[in-house]
């Protein structure tokens, strides 16, 4: 059964899967400190847990920080519990499926 998902306006795949878990940003405020997304939560505003920040924070708010090339796969739930695997390799991020 295929679902489709659809997502707010201001919710951007992309997004999600930018800051996804495990990602290495640096506040802007302070671009010294490198910290770890734990979470991204399309659900929670705004939707970005860190690591060792006891505040949740918007993309705005964030510097990604350059990892060296990994391939890595990964998920995360969107509003309405659907799940959206990916692949990222190297950079380049592919969708492989989306499910409820």
């Amino acid at each position: 059964m295929a679902v489709t998902i659809r997502f707010h306006k201001d919710l951007d795949l992309e997004e999600a899967i930018q800051y996804r878990a495990g990602q290495k940003v640096a506040l802007k405020q302070r671009p010294e400190e490198v910290d770890t997304i734990i979470e991204y939560d399309p659900m929670m505003v705004p939707p970005i847990q860190l690591m060792n920040d006891p505040h949740p924070r918007y993309p705005e708010e964030l510097i990604l920080v350059a990892q060296q090339p990994a391939v890595s796969l990964g998920s995360f739930k969107t509003s309405g519990n659907s799940k959206v695997q990916y692949l990222d390799l190297w950079g380049r991020v592919s969708l492989i499926s989306k499910s409820s």
